[in-house]
């Protein structure tokens, strides 16, 4: 029994996502982002174990970068949580939720990009076909940061 507690990377992924998120109630941003990081640590411990493909790996850890990318909304990093939702977006891709539409519109508006609308955001998206890694959301949004 303590040989499973000890390797519950799932329930230790959940706690560390309880107190995320009530350090961001709390406004402790840096400490909240520490647990997320956490979680996202004992997330890829439970893929590497269970055998996830690649790609099931990056979707369990994409999960984790909304809440990341609601902090540096409330720090007011608009563009830095742009990314964070479209990696977000690109790692569930292949199941697209209505939710994800609303937060890359919501986020996206925050950004106030004058030349590249959120309809040609979205598509843009849709088009990626790359294994969906969080320095190719990065260079997506920086192309429409470039943009203005």
């Amino acid at each position: 029994m303590a040989d499973f507690q000890q390797n519950d990377f799932l329930g230790k992924a959940a706690e560390a996502g309880h107190k995320a998120k009530a350090a961001v109630k709390a406004k402790r941003y840096d400490e909240a982002w520490g647990f997320y990081h956490d979680q996202k640590s004992f997330y890829m411990q439970h893929a590497n174990r269970s055998g996830f493909t690649a790609k099931q790996a990056v979707a369990l850890d994409a999960s984790v970068h909304e809440d990341m990318a609601n902090i540096l909304r409330l720090e007011n990093k608009h563009e830095d949580a742009l990314v964070h939702i479209v990696h977000w977006i690109l790692a569930g891709s292949d199941r697209p939720l209505k939710r994800h539409q609303q937060k890359l519109q919501s986020y996206f508006n925050r950004c106030k990009f004058k030349n590249t609308t959120p309809s040609e955001a979205a598509k843009n998206i849709d088009a990626q076909t790359k294994m969906p890694e969080f320095n190719l959301a990065k260079s997506i949004v920086t192309d429409w940061v470039s943009r203005g």
